[in-house]
């Protein structure tokens, strides 16, 4: 598979986490949230993340946190495995 794509593994009432690969020079374009907290903890792989406006170099071990009405963005530098948990705000 060509592309970035993701597997819902929990869905639950304000909790949701996904299974993502995403392939070299793949990825989408930052975005926001205003209900949702968003975590990204990367398994595999290495990729930038546009995280407020600024480049932040990632790979494998790396988490990240992008608080709502916060824009974020990713671009994989290399087959990346991740787990993305999205927490929505109460």
């Amino acid at each position: 598979m060509i592309g970035q794509y993701g597997k819902n593994l929990v869905e639950l009432d304000g909790l949701e986490l996904t299974y993502i690969t995403g392939d070299e020079s793949e990825g989408h374009d930052a975005h926001q949230h205003e209900d949702l907290d968003e975590i990204l903890i990367f398994l595999e792989g290495a990729a930038t993340l546009n995280l407020d406006g600024r480049p932040v170099c990632v790979r494998a071990g790396s988490l990240t946190f992008a608080p709502s009405g916060v824009a974020h963005g990713i671009s994989h530098k290399e087959k990346s495995k991740v787990i993305r948990i999205k927490i929505a705000k109460r």
